[in-house]
């Protein structure tokens, strides 16, 4: 009879031993009943944040920054839904996809983000090796998004009350070992605890605060366009301009020779 917001991961992970292993709990069961279902996988994407890598350079052996498709860094929002309005950027860590079952009765779930179209899913076997080379799968993140967060409307008939979960499948999204020291990751808190307690107002005033502004993320094929024209362009624009130079040089030498020649 009441509301409840739920951060729980299906596989646990320790990113410094690369060891992965499914959780076994009946809250996976008891969220299907409202029509959650957390898939026993592990959601890559191309968008994502980045882990410092020991490599040698030379004589010496540095930390490298390098991409982890494990972190994804989230951009795409249901903008239906007023929990999420605001929101620019949203990270999780080692999340699982969402499915949802749309038969359940008097319930409807609605999704509040998803990963980007550069997306992959990893089961079974979790290679958790951060370099492309040992870990081919982080080449080919071509997936369309998979579901992260959903919110369970759940009408109840003996009341006649509308109860609400609000499912993440990252149980460290806000905590110190995990993602909590991101701006954004405390904005989707207050915003989904004020929704709980129905304070849709303050979600309102919050969402006009400015936060990050990421950039927007090109296909490939956008990209080469834009170095060709960024190549391109300067030549050709040196090239216009000499030869408006050449014209006006050679009308005033013609100019010169009618007057004094």
């Amino acid at each position: 009879g009441g509301n409840v917001l739920i951060g729980q991961n299906r596989v646990s992970v320790d990113i410094q031993t690369q060891f992965a292993n499914p959780i076994k709990s009946n809250i996976f069961s008891l969220l299907e009943e409202y029509g959650i279902n957390i898939k026993e996988n592990l959601v890559l994407d191309k968008s994502c944040g980045k882990v410092n890598v020991q490599q040698n350079m030379g004589i010496f052996r540095m930390a490298v920054p390098m991409d982890y498709p494990f972190i994804p860094v989230v951009t795409s929002f249901n903008s239906d839904e007023i929990i999420v309005s605001g929101i620019e950027q949203y990270q999780v860590m080692f999340p699982s996809e969402i499915s949802i079952d749309s038969e359940v009765t008097n319930i409807d779930v609605y999704p509040l983000f998803t990963s980007s179209n550069q997306s992959s899913i990893m089961t079974g076997y979790y290679n958790l090796n951060p370099d492309p080379q040992a870990n081919p799968i982080l080449t080919q993140l071509r997936d369309k998004g998979k579901l992260l967060a959903v919110r369970a409307a759940i009408n109840n008939t003996n009341n006649g009350k509308l109860n609400n979960i609000i499912a993440i499948s990252d149980s460290k999204f806000i905590s110190d070992n995990g993602l909590g020291t991101s701006s954004e990751n405390h904005i989707f808190l207050l915003n989904a605890i004020d929704y709980l307690l129905g304070d849709q107002e303050l979600i309102a005033l919050r969402s006009r605060e400015i936060t990050t502004r990421p950039l927007q993320e090109l296909d490939n094929t956008s990209k080469t366009t834009w170095k060709w024209i960024n190549m391109l362009l300067p030549s050709i624009l040196i090239i216009v301009f000499g030869i408006f130079r050449f014209r006006l040089e050679r009308k005033r030498s013609d100019f010169l020779e009618e007057q004094y020649g």
